[in-house]
């Protein structure tokens, strides 16, 4: 059998499995919604007044997210051969009833999850280029400091991975038709997006710490399987 390790947060945003397997198959529903619709407050808001404790929107909304990252960490984990992972070695305390409404949801929602993945993984946009100038507003009757930098960045995003021998067989476009170089701009037009952010120092070192963890986690046994499960 496959096991799946979660985080010590992860564990106690999932506290909420330990209720009835009713209200824990609403939960598995709200989890689904949220991968098809995106979040529903209202709805989490509904689910904490008919709990019984000091249970809130918030909490209910942690243990869908919790909830949708055990579903990606079974599914990238679950074999080929179809092996599945024993929910049993991964909640210990739970009752069998609710085990059982767990293992029907990750096995009801694998193959839309894989297929959300790949689609997902096609459209994504990724980072090929990027230009940045640092800009200092010295005096302004807006800002109550008389100084104030911030970094402007321009992001060249692209669908398709970066090339390196692309842009050396389209600097040659002289013996090109017209209708292949319209061809070869609306291509380009359809996969590539060009972004400009604006950010102050405080911001750009923590996004640069995220970026810096998230490629700490990228090399990860989980984020591998994510990988495998994609390609």
């Amino acid at each position: 059998m496959s096991s799946v390790r979660l985080s010590q947060v992860e564990r106690d945003h999932l506290a909420l499995l330990q209720r009835p397997a009713s209200e824990v198959l609403e939960l598995c529903k709200s989890a689904f919604d949220y991968l098809v619709n995106g979040p529903n407050l209202e709805r989490y808001d509904m689910l904490a007044k008919k709990y019984a404790g000091d249970v809130n929107s918030e909490a209910v909304q942690r243990a869908v997210e919790a909830l949708i990252s055990l579903l990606i960490h079974v599914t990238t984990k679950s074999t080929p051969n179809g092996e599945q992972v024993n929910m049993r070695n991964i909640f210990p305390d739970l009752s069998d009833d609710v085990l059982e409404v767990l293992e029907q949801f990750v096995t009801s929602k694998r193959n839309f999850v894989e297929g959300s993945i790949k689609s997902a993984n096609i459209r994504a946009y990724r980072l090929v280029n990027l230009d940045w100038r640092l800009e200092v507003r010295t005096a302004s009757r807006c800002l109550l400091q008389q100084s104030n930098i911030v970094i402007t960045m321009k992001l060249y995003l692209h669908t398709e991975p970066k090339n390196e021998n692309r842009e050396l067989l389209e600097i040659d476009t002289s013996e090109r038709s017209e209708n292949e170089l319209k061809a070869m701009h609306e291509d380009e037009r359809r996969h590539r997006k060009d972004l400009i952010v604006q950010t102050d120092v405080s911001s750009l070192v923590y996004l640069i710490k995220t970026l810096e963890d998230a490629l700490a986690e990228s090399k990860t046994r989980r984020i591998k399987n994510i990988v495998n499960a994609i390609h």
